[in-house]
């Protein structure tokens, strides 16, 4: 039987950013080396993605901690959250087969999901990108308290559904995602966009997954 379920990640599968411009920004913004804040977006990422943080400020000011500033100064964490919804509003964009593929899939009777490890500041552009009003179903971890790979935001996205896992394809640049989703016994494709450089970085290995380079190849 063919799927009939689309659960599709969100950066650097249906959009992508200038993440590495972003961290120069910042680290030019607070005085950091752009390692530095590379490895803090790592190290917090988890809690980040999971809504550990209750504020958009409680969130940056905990990234400048894991980066080597003790007690951040209240005026630079506005400023840096600033400049975070500032980057989210013009330079996270749209892949250009991303709303075509996904008005296809609904149109022949599909569903889809979003379904995105991320922080508070992912909302902002769910909406701005009118990706809401795209999807059937949009699944934000930080929302969710929740990340992929873990078991219960693939379940959210299915029930959002209303769609068995038999049922559904999965897809993402992350290795380890992929693996959680066909641990539930959902298809996947592991999608590695030309020129993409997740923050994340991609795995060494596919791991048996189905190697796709854009959307449209789920039509």
């Amino acid at each position: 039987m063919s799927p009939h379920a689309f659960l599709l990640d969100l950066y650097d599968t249906v959009v992508h950013g200038d993440w590495a411009g972003w961290r120069t920004e910042l680290a030019s913004l607070s005085g950091l080396d752009p390692d530095a804040i590379g490895m803090a977006y790592h190290l917090t990422r988890e809690a980040r993605n999971v809504g550990a943080y209750a504020t958009p400020e409680d969130d940056m000011r905990a990234l400048l901690e894991a980066a080597g500033i003790a007690d951040p100064d209240p005026a630079l964490v506005r400023r840096l959250v600033e400049a975070e919804s500032a980057f989210g509003g013009d330079r996270v964009q749209l892949y250009d087969d991303s709303l075509i593929t996904i008005a296809a899939l609904r149109a022949r009777g599909d569903k889809t999901a979003l379904v995105s490890n991320c922080s508070s500041g992912t909302r902002a552009i769910v909406e701005r990108l009118g990706l809401v009003e795209a999807f059937d179903a949009v699944v934000l971890s930080f929302e969710l308290g929740a990340r992929k790979p873990s078991v219960a935001i693939y379940q959210e996205a299915l029930r959002g559904l209303d769609a068995d896992p038999i049922d559904a394809i999965f897809v993402d640049d992350q290795t380890a995602y992929c693996d959680g989703a066909r641990a539930l016994g959902i298809d996947t494709r592991l999608i590695v966009r030309d020129g993409a450089e997740p923050a994340e970085g991609f795995a060494p290995t596919t791991n048996g997954h189905t190697v796709i380079a854009d959307l449209t190849s789920l039509l």
